[in-house]
């Protein structure tokens, strides 16, 4: 109810329309904006999760064409040096936390759509009855999302600071606030960014797993299948690799501090893992097996709580009643 309560607002507001800003002072154009990006996070949640489109959505996918995200992007200066008719440039050396805002923002639009879009990317119901373009699509956004944080400034990169060097040692008590937000900040981009990559290699899968079923498909093609199936699942070691990079390396209150959604995500990460086709012997079964039990002991430090997140168990469920 809050969720589409939330849409509904933005969509009478117009957030999502570039033209209609016109007017605002400096201050309601920074809200307006950072009220976009924050309804756009739930828009790709549904879009990804919700395998039968069964939920109400933001956006439909000709509004989601019509946008540039640049347009869309809040000031990277923090709410302080903004006034209602003048933006004052920070001339300190003090990372800005809406730069982490802005990362974060970026990473959900690159999971549905490209940085640069254009006019000639298929909408969702064209790609439906293409299964070759629902793989080229998929492996696209996979891709995008790999190399987007590669130039990222350096307080927001996993292997700097985790938070220890980052402002904690200062006398200055908002120092040592700000520095404690960034850790957070941190920490919830790179998981992030990991579970959304996770979240399209489920798709990718079953979008070639269906794209296998088709009668064009013929027994010539199976090698490569099954190479394509290898790949993706040491893409999937790779993401747990990285994830388990963070999780050991990052200060646990930094992590603790963003509550049961971060260990929701480290959960959907490990989970896809229960799936693995090849045989217990098989390396890459025998390697996931050993990430299962790691990421469970993870979890029961992370996570204290007694409520179990079954997400990823309905998108399994979904999965099921398209195959069939």
């Amino acid at each position: 109810m809050l969720s589409v309560e939330a849409m509904q607002l933005a969509r009478l507001l117009n957030l999502h329309r570039i033209s209609d800003y016109e007017g605002l002072n400096c201050i309601e154009t920074q809200l307006r904006k950072k009220g976009f990006w924050l309804i756009f996070y739930s828009f790709v949640h549904a879009h990804l999760q919700n395998l039968l489109g069964e939920r109400l959505t933001y956006l439909d996918p000709a509004l989601l064409h019509s946008i540039n995200p640049e347009d869309l992007m809040p000031l990277g200066v923090d709410d302080e040096f903004i006034s209602e008719y003048e933006v004052v440039t920070d001339a300190s050396t003090q990372p800005c936390l809406v730069t982490g805002f802005i990362f974060h923002s970026r990473v959900f639009w690159a999971a549905i759509r490209s940085p640069c879009p254009t006019q000639e990317d298929l909408c969702p119901c064209v790609r439906s009855k293409d299964q070759r373009a629902q793989v080229s699509y998929f492996q696209e956004r996979l891709n995008c999302l790999q190399n987007l944080l590669t130039d990222i400034p350096p307080f927001l990169l996993p292997w700097e600071s985790t938070g220890e060097n980052f402002n904690t040692n200062a006398t200055d008590e908002k120092a040592k606030i700000i520095g404690s937000q960034m850790a957070s900040l941190r920490a919830n981009l790179h998981v992030t960014h990991l579970w959304l990559q996770s979240l399209i290699l489920d798709q990718l899968e079953a979008a070639q797993s269906h794209q296998r079923s088709q009668p064009s498909v013929t027994s010539l093609d199976q090698p490569s299948t099954a190479l394509d199936q290898r790949l993706l699942w040491i893409e999937r070691e790779k993401l747990c690799r990285q994830m388990f990079f963070i999780l050991f390396n990052f200060p646990r209150i930094s992590l603790e501090a963003n509550g049961l959604h971060l260990a929701n995500k480290v959960r959907d990460i490990a989970a896809s893992l229960l799936a693995c086709p090849f045989h217990p012997d098989d390396p890459i079964s025998k390697q996931a097996a050993e990430y299962i039990q790691l990421s469970t002991d993870v979890l029961s430090r992370l996570d204290s709580s007694e409520s179990m997140n079954t997400m990823h168990l309905q998108t399994w469920v979904d999965t099921d009643r398209i195959h069939n």
